[in-house]
C-alpha cells in the first residue's frame, strides 16, 4: 500500500478505531496510546498492507487486539501487584493492618516504571535468577541487577513517601 493509499484508507478509520478501543478499555488515554500504537505499526507494515472491500474490518479487528492485549497486561500486573503483597502482608498481623499494607504496597509497585516492575516481579515473585531474567527482558545480567537495585529503592522511596503522606493525613 502506498502512502497516498494508507491516508486515504486508515485515516477515515481514525475516530471510530478511537472511539472502540475506549468502549473495550474504558479510558480514553489508554485508548488514544492503543489507537496510536496501532497506526504506527500499520504505517510501519503499509507496504504489506492492501486496500480492499474489507480493509477496515481488518484495522477494526486490530483494534480489538491491541486492546485484548492491554487487558491482559494489566490483569498480568495486577496479579503481579496481589503477588507482592502477599508475601509482604504474609508477616504482618491483623487483618486490617494487612489490607491497608496490601493497598499500600499495591500503589507504590503501581507507581514503578513498567520495567521495573516487570524485573522485581520476575526476581521476587517467580524467583528467576538473574542470568535468566536478563534473557527474559532482552538485556545483560549487570543491567537486570541496576533495574533491581533501582526498584528495591524506588519502592523504598514510595512506601516512605505514602507513610509519611499517612501520618500527616492522621494527624490533621
Amino acid at each position: 500500500m502506498k502512502e497516498t493509499e494508507f491516508t486515504a484508507c486508515v485515516l477515515p478509520l481514525c475516530d471510530r478505531m478511537f472511539r472502540y478501543a475506549r468502549m473495550l478499555l474504558l479510558s480514553s488515554a489508554e485508548a488514544e496510546d492503543t489507537v496510536h500504537d496501532l497506526l504506527e505499526r500499520l504505517w510501519l507494515d503499509r507496504e504489506r498492507l492492501e486496500a480492499g472491500r474489507h480493509f477496515d474490518a481488518f484495522v477494526m479487528t486490530a483494534v480489538r487486539n491491541r486492546c485484548c492485549d492491554r487487558l491482559r497486561r494489566r490483569r498480568a500486573d495486577e496479579r503481579r501487584n496481589d503477588a507482592v503483597m502477599e508475601g509482604i502482608v504474609r508477616s504482618s498481623e491483623g487483618e486490617s493492618e494487612r489490607w491497608e499494607l496490601r493497598e499500600l504496597v499495591r500503589r507504590a509497585i503501581s507507581a514503578l516504571p513498567e520495567r521495573q516492575r516487570e524485573v522485581l516481579h520476575l526476581k521476587e515473585i517467580e524467583g528467576y535468577p538473574t542470568r535468566e531474567i536478563a534473557a527474559m527482558v532482552g538485556c545483560d545480567e549487570a543491567q537486570v541487577r541496576v533495574i533491581l537495585s533501582r526498584a528495591r529503592a524506588g519502592l523504598r522511596v514510595i512506601l516512605q513517601k505514602m507513610r509519611d503522606d499517612e501520618r500527616t493525613t492522621r494527624t490533621d
